[in-house]
C-alpha cells in the first residue's frame, strides 16, 4: 500500500519549512503507531508518503480509513490543509535490501496516479478479500490500463468525506474524468468487438473479447506493433470490460483522438465509431 501527501508544495509555501516538516513527521509517526493494530509493516518513506505492507487486505483498507481520519485531526489541530491519497493492491511481493519488489508493488504505485486527494483506491484483487462492512463507501471506478502492464486492472474507489474537516476545504478528486460509470451503465453491451486498423504500414482486423486487453505501439512487447515514430513504445490499449469497449492512452506523446477530442486517460467507446491514432485510424465494429 502506498500513501501520498497531496499538495505538499503548497503547504510548504504557506507555512515555514519547520512547521511543514513537523506536520509531515507527526503524521508519519502516527501512521506507524497504528500499523500493529492492522498487522501492517512500514517499509520505507517515499518522500511525500509511505510504502506499507499488510498481512491481509482488510487490514490495509481499515488502516487506510484511519490514516484519513488522522489527517482530519491534524488538519483541525494545525488549522492547515493536509490531504493524503492511498492506493492498495493485493499480490505477491519480494523482499530484499530493506525494500520490496515485484509487479504488485509497481501496480500499487501506478494505482496511486489515478487516486484523488482524500481517496482510497483498491484493485479487484484487494476488493475480493474485503468484508462487506469494509466495502461500504466504495464505488466502482472501472478499468484502468497502466503503462508497463498488458492487462487492465479493475479499480474501486472510496471518497473520504468527513464532517470533522470543517476547518479545511477538500480538493476535488484527481481521479475524476469524463468516463463516469453512470455513462457506461447506459451503453449497449457486447461480448466481442472487431478493431479495424488502417495504417500506411499495418492493416489488420483485431478481434477482442470480454476480459481481454490489446496494446498497440512501437515496442516489440505490444500485441500489435506499429513501426511508426509518431507512436510511443506502448501507445494505447483497448479492453472489453463487462461488455463495454474501452480505449486507454498510455501516457503517449502524440495521443489518441475520439470524436474530435484527445482522450485524457481512458474512454468507453461505441460500436461503429472511429479512434484517431497519430497516423491511421481504428474503426470499431461488432464481431
Amino acid at each position: 500500500m502506498f500513501t501520498d501527501l497531496v499538495g505538499s508544495v503548497k503547504m510548504y509555501s504557506k507555512v515555514s519549512d519547520t512547521v511543514a516538516v513537523d506536520t509531515v513527521r507527526k503524521l508519519d509517526r502516527q501512521v506507524q503507531d497504528i500499523l500493529p493494530k492492522y498487522k501492517g509493516r512500514f517499509i520505507k518513506s517515499t518522500g511525500d508518503g509511505l510504502l506499507l505492507t499488510f498481512e491481509e487486505s482488510p487490514g490495509a483498507v481499515r488502516c487506510a480509513r484511519d490514516i484519513h481520519l488522522l489527517c482530519d485531526v491534524i488538519a483541525r489541530e494545525q488549522r492547515q490543509d493536509i490531504f493524503v491519497r492511498i492506493a492498495a493492491h493485493t499480490g505477491e511481493i519480494f523482499h530484499g535490501d530493506g525494500d520490496i519488489h515485484g509487479n504488485s508493488v509497481n501496480l500499487s504505485a501506478r494505482l496511486l496516479t489515478v487516486t484523488g486527494a482524500c481517496e482510497t483506491c483498491v484493485t479487484a484483487e484487494s476488493w475480493a478479500t474485503m468484508a462487506a462492512e469494509d466495502r461500504q463507501g466504495y464505488v466502482s471506478h472501472g478499468p484502468e490500463v497502466f503503462k508497463g502492464f498488458n492487462k487492465y486492472s479493475y479499480v474501486y474507489r472510496r471518497p473520504n468525506p468527513n464532517p470533522m474537516t470543517d476547518v479545511t476545504i477538500r480538493p476535488d478528486s484527481g481521479a475524476e474524468d469524463d468516463s463516469t460509470m453512470f455513462v457506461v451503465e447506459a451503453m449497449p453491451k457486447h461480448q466481442k468487438y472487431a478493431l479495424v486498423l488502417e495504417h500506411p504500414q499495418v492493416n489488420k482486423t483485431i478481434e477482442i473479447k470480454e476480459g481481454e486487453t490489446h496494446v498497440v505501439g512501437r515496442a516489440p512487447e505490444c500485441n500489435t506493433v506499429i513501426p511508426d515514430r509518431m507512436f510511443s513504445g506502448t501507445h494505447a490499449a483497448f479492453a472489453v470490460v463487462e461488455g463495454v469497449l474501452w480505449v486507454f492512452d498510455l501516457q503517449s506523446s502524440n495521443g489518441v483522438m475520439y470524436r474530435g477530442r484527445r482522450i485524457k486517460r481512458r474512454k468507453p467507446i461505441d460500436k461503429n465509431s472511429m479512434v484517431q491514432l497519430p497516423t491511421g485510424t481504428i474503426q470499431v465494429k461488432l464481431q
